[in-house]
Order: C-alpha cells, then sequence, then structure tokens
C-alpha cells in the first residue's frame, strides 16, 4: 500500500522526537543554568502542545499528517534561530506538530487496516518504542562539544523530508460519518470519565520518569552525559521488552490481573528509582519501572473498549492522557525546586501511578452491563 513503510518510519521518528527533549535536559540544563521548575516548564511546553496538536485532528488525516511533520520542521528551525528566551515557543510549535504527525497516524492505521487494527496499532506503537530507546543512545554517543545546530539542523531536514513525502501520498478516502463525534449517553460518561483519568496518570507518570530519567541518573551517580543517556536508553529498552512480551503474558493469566500486578509493580519500580543511591538501584529501577509500565496502556484501552459500546469516543481518553504528560512532569520539577531534591520530586510519579489503583479496582469490580440494560438507563 502506497505510503505505509513511510507511515511507520515515521512513527519510528515521532518516538525518538518525543523523548529527545528529556535526553537533552541534563546539557540544556548546565549551559543555561536552569533551575529544575524551568526545565520541568521546558517539558510542559512540548507536551501541553503535543495534546493540544492531537485535538487538532478530525478528518483529512493524510494532510494534517503532512502539516504536522512540517510544523515540527519550522519549530527545529525557529529554536536554532529564536534567541533562548523564546525557547518555549518553538517547543510549542513543535510539539504541536508533533501531537498532530502521531494522532494522524494513528487514525491513518486504523482505517487502512479495519480488519486488524490491534495487530496494526501493536506494530505501529512498537516502532514508536523503537524510536524512543534508540534516541537516548545517539545523544549519549554525540560529542561533547556538539552545537545546537548539529541537533536541530537534523530534525529540521527530516521532519521536512517526511513532510515531503506524505504531501505527494494519497490515501483512500475515509468516510465522513466515522470522523463524526458521537454524543455521549448518560451512562457512558462516567466510563470515559473514569478512563480518562487512569489515562491521564498514566501518561502522566510514563512522561515524567521518562523525561526526567537523564538529569536524574547524572545527579544520582554523578554520571557524565552520555553514561546518563544510556539509563533512560535503559528505561526506553525495558519498556519495549515489556510491551514485546505481553501478548505472552496474557496467555497464561488474565487482563485485569496483568493490569494490576502491572500498577503495584510500577510503583515498587518507581520507589526504587526514588531511594536509588548506588547505580545498580539506579538501573534495576529503571529496568523494573520500564516493563511494570508497558503493559498498562494498552490493557487501559483494552478494558474501556469492554466496558463501552461506543468505541469512538476513546478519542477523549487519548486527549486527557496526553495533558497529564505536560501537568505531571512539570509538577515534579516545581516541586524538585521547592524541596532542593528531584528524588522529592520523583514522588508526583509515584502518587500517580498508586492513583490508578483504585480506579482500577472500581472498573474490574462493576459488572459490565447489557446493551438492553443501557438502553433502558439511558431511555
Amino acid at each position: 500500500m502506497p505510503g505505509l513503510l513511510p507511515l511507520y518510519a515515521g512513527f519510528f521518528y515521532t518516538g525518538a522526537m518525543t523523548v529527545l527533549l528529556g535526553a537533552m535536559l541534563p546539557r540544556i540544563a548546565a549551559l543555561h543554568h536552569l533551575r529544575d521548575s524551568q526545565s520541568g516548564a521546558l517539558l510542559l511546553s512540548q507536551f501541553a502542545a503535543s495534546a493540544a496538536g492531537a485535538l487538532l485532528v478530525r478528518r483529512r488525516f493524510g494532510k494534517t499528517l503532512m502539516r504536522g511533520y512540517l510544523l515540527m520542521a519550522l519549530g527545529a528551525v525557529a529554536l536554532l534561530l529564536m534567541p533562548a528566551a523564546w525557547a518555549a515557543a518553538a517547543l510549542v510549535l513543535f510539539g504541536l506538530g508533533l501531537g498532530m504527525a502521531m494522532t494522524s497516524t494513528s487514525m491513518l492505521v486504523t482505517f487502512l487496516f479495519p480488519n486488524a487494527r490491534g495487530s496494526a496499532l501493536s506494530i505501529l506503537n512498537f516502532c514508536w518504542s523503537l524510536g524512543a530507546t534508540a534516541c537516548p543512545m545517539i545523544v549519549a554517543r554525540m560529542p561533547g562539544n556538539y552545537s545546537l545546530v548539529a541537533v536541530c539542523a537534523p530534525v529540521a531536514v527530516l521532519s521536512a523530508a517526511l513532510a515531503a513525502v506524505f504531501l505527494r501520498t494519497s490515501w483512500p478516502a475515509v468516510s465522513r460519518e466515522n470522523l463524526l463525534p458521537t454524543r455521549l449517553h448518560k451512562s457512558a460518561i462516567s466510563m470515559v470519565v473514569i478512563f480518562a483519568a487512569m489515562a491521564f496518570l498514566y501518561v502522566g507518570t510514563e512522561a515524567t520518569v521518562g523525561g526526567w530519567m537523564s538529569i536524574y541518573a547524572a545527579r544520582v551517580a554523578a554520571w557524565s552525559f552520555a553514561r546518563s543517556n544510556l539509563v533512560a536508553a535503559c528505561f526506553w529498552a525495558a519498556l519495549l521488552i515489556g510491551r514485546g512480551v505481553t501478548p505472552a503474558i496474557l496467555l497464561l493469566i488474565s487482563e485485569s490481573r496483568l493490569h494490576l500486578i502491572s500498577v503495584v509493580g510500577a510503583s515498587v519500580g518507581i520507589l526504587v528509582l526514588a531511594l536509588a543511591h548506588d547505580p545498580a538501584l539506579l538501573l534495576a529501577g529503571a529496568c523494573c519501572t520500564g516493563l511494570m509500565l508497558a503493559p498498562i496502556f494498552p490493557l487501559t484501552i483494552s478494558l474501556f473498549i469492554s466496558r463501552s459500546e461506543d468505541t469512538r469516543n476513546a478519542g477523549w481518553v487519548f486527549a486527557v492522557g496526553g495533558f497529564g504528560g505536560a501537568v505531571l512532569p512539570w509538577l515534579t520539577g516545581l516541586l524538585s525546586t521547592a524541596a532542593h531534591s528531584l528524588r522529592t520530586g520523583l514522588l508526583v510519579s509515584l502518587a500517580a501511578d498508586l492513583g490508578m489503583l483504585p480506579l482500577l479496582l472500581l472498573v474490574i469490580s462493576s459488572r459490565p452491563r447489557t446493551r438492553l440494560e443501557q438502553i433502558a438507563t439511558d431511555s
């Protein structure tokens, strides 16, 4: 199918671009003498804009995909040319394009493979995780005296190249009725709210741990910029492996049991990270957290679909989750600055992960209603 290979290659690229700022934070903070609250504000700018970009994708996914990569290229150029004081504005432009590109890609794959959506989306997210794992490893191998041009110029060129590819790609028409928002019935509102809250907490936890991992490793182990980025690569690699083995694990235990184990296990991993005072515990915490976080989001979406007759309103769950990735890393920076301790700041991600537990137990304990019961309640 035309454009399919660039579609998956582009998602690999967006995975790398999502974690690039977190991988660069130790160098950026040291160069510009940033407090953790200021570093957190940079993460807030990118992830909030990315969530907003996802909300802009409604129809004509091919065009929004091309525009997303174009905005990423413009954001990289703006970051290179504008004064440092305007860095947040450039990251907003970049994040907006990133959100549009990722959401458009997911929607295109959904409609291109109507009979195998689960498999197609699993491969797509595996590509994203590969990019997220590769990025810190590439950054770690960069020379210590590199300039901003060495980062922004390749990003701008690659983003513009992808925009040009998708400008010339034609996609099958998507029926308009599949794109129109569906009205929420009263019986579905509570489910959407609960699962949106779970998505907010999960995405926020993943973004916080992944975004702050490099700078935290540099402080805990007094490691160089390169070695601290390898710890971040271990976290994303563990997330990648976890997502790869989840289908096999589900052959042995139920989704609900794995869901509960993963949420509790992620809390243990984050606690090990927060208490780590040596490289061994730091690496153990990073790997444990990545492995345990891996199944949570796919299982959350699966549970939402099994509890909701109206799957088209899942867009609200994704959108709210994106804002979790913006808010919680920012709160981590604020708490770290106030307490003069990034260890204390990591308690934000621990609280968020534990916050998923009562919501998950509430959903699991509730019996899914039949369609007849839903109609009777709504009427």
